[in-house]
């Protein structure tokens, strides 16, 4: 009977085997995603939206890649989300302006 020598038996670690941090990039686009179908819902959109640039942006400093063949979702995640976030501003002053006669200011 030959004795087996144990070899290094720990997991490779591979962008495959990262699903907590592709998650997190996949995260960023599907907020995104739900974020631009009610950017009209004010505080709910730009909230959204605003958690989806920042998991986006997050997952882009840390070089974390989403999909089957590593693509970048979180880009995609970062530039919806900020068309959400201007355009959630932007129906909020168009209805501030026509129902309550403010006139909007720029900061």
């Amino acid at each position: 009977m030959a004795i087996e020598t144990l070899t290094d038996t720990a997991p490779k670690i591979t962008p495959a085997t990262h699903t907590t941090r592709r998650g997190i990039a996949t995260a960023s686009f599907c907020l995104a995603i739900w974020s631009l179908l009610t950017f009209w819902w004010y505080p709910f959109g730009l909230g959204v939206g605003s958690i989806a640039v920042f998991l986006g942006m997050l997952s882009l400093a840390m070089g974390w890649r989403a999909g089957k063949d590593g693509e970048n979702l979180a880009i995609g995640g970062v530039l919806i989300g900020s068309i959400t976030i201007g355009s959630a501003f932007a129906v909020y002053r168009v209805v501030q302006f026509f129902f309550e006669g403010i006139t909007p200011t720029l900061p």
